[in-house]
């Protein structure tokens, strides 16, 4: 099979490898679709300490169970299936107190054995979610980021007629603004330094959109909230401005999601007193640990929509080519889809 190999920094492989032999309790899946994520761009530029090198990425993928262990029962050969990417040991503490994501012997398809950047790949049953039929495996490989978002939204404890301010419109915001207008949510501002983003994040049902680069942001969400601010800012850019601007943007009693992801050695210079003052909430959201199922039904129902979020079909031999784009911001890649 044709497999794509991040072997070192910077250092990418396209080549031609043997069909993976499954263990007793995994499924070999055929990848239909295999999204890139902007973990897969770190983990290229070797900015992901847990990423087991050599390895093939990938971790936001669906496709159609080829062959099954002789351990299971639950999952024939055919089925439709995407792919929960973590793994978890089920007996440490954290697993044991509702944290699996915390487990201590956490694992990864695509980070610390091989992912969905290929024609096939060895999934633990674990891993393993069936689709509906109705589900088009470009839809399906959006399962991972989905459940992710959904997580974000339950951790930030918004309510119906809540204003939400969306701190980036790449393909995590985009989700959001259609899961948040789900929810009830009566506002949705999104902010993005790309108008092309912005537009799409407009025609998604986003209520306001923001270019920091042309807009007073603090001012334009301060007067359509009567001067309160949002009840919640969901940070999905991970960056030093947004972050310290979302304690300009949120009201009192509100939330500060931290769900993009912040370079490792990112320091804020925040007040603490404001935290305490004015009894604001700052909250982490990682991954997506009891959202999976839910992200499966909301999926189903098509009230969340990707083909504007797809931007680029890709084969495996287009993935480094790809990631540089990213990287770069030589193009506006929304979403690159692998179709190997």
């Amino acid at each position: 099979m044709k497999a794509v190999f991040i072997n070192d920094v910077r250092s990418l492989e396209v080549k031609d490898v043997d069909i993976p032999e499954i263990a007793a309790n995994e499924v070999l899946v055929k990848v239909k679709a295999s999204g890139i994520c902007g973990t897969d761009v770190h983990v290229y530029e070797g900015e992901v300490p847990i990423a087991t090198l050599p390895v093939i990425p990938g971790h936001e993928f669906c496709g159609v169970a080829e062959a099954v262990g002789e351990k299971i029962t639950d999952v024939s050969a055919g089925d439709r299936v995407a792919i929960e990417p973590n793994l978890f040991c089920g007996q440490c503490h954290f697993c044991r107190t509702s944290k699996k994501h915390f487990c201590v012997n956490w694992a990864a398809v695509g980070l610390t054995r091989n992912g969905g950047f290929a024609e096939y790949c060895a999934v633990p049953r674990q891993a393993i979610y069936k689709m509906e039929d109705s589900l088009e495996f470009k839809d399906g490989a959006f399962f991972e980021p989905t459940a992710c978002v959904l997580h974000g939204i339950e951790r930030s404890q918004v309510k119906a007629g809540d204003t939400v301010v969306m701190m980036g419109a790449g393909s995590i915001g985009l989700i959001y603004v259609q899961a948040l207008h789900a929810f009830g949510i009566k506002n949705i501002v999104t902010c993005d330094i790309d108008d092309n983003k912005l537009a799409v994040a407009k025609s998604l049902g986003a209520d306001l959109t923001l270019n920091p680069q042309n807009d007073d942001i603090v001012k334009e969400v301060k007067d359509l909230t009567n001067g309160l601010g949002a009840e919640s800012v969901i940070d999905a850019a991970g960056a030093a401005q947004t972050l310290t601007m979302a304690f300009d943007l949120v009201q009192n009693c509100g939330t500060i999601v931290v769900f993009g992801v912040p370079a490792e050695t990112l320091m804020l210079p925040v007040k603490m007193y404001d935290i305490y003052r004015r009894e604001i909430s700052v909250i982490g959201s990682f991954t997506n640990p009891y959202t999976n199922e839910q992200a499966l039904k909301i999926m189903a129902t098509g009230r969340i929509k990707y083909d504007q979020i797809l931007t680029h079909s890709i084969s495996l031999d287009e993935v480094e080519e790809t990631i540089l784009k990213i990287r770069d911001r030589t193009e506006t890649v929304i979403k690159a889809q692998i179709i190997p």
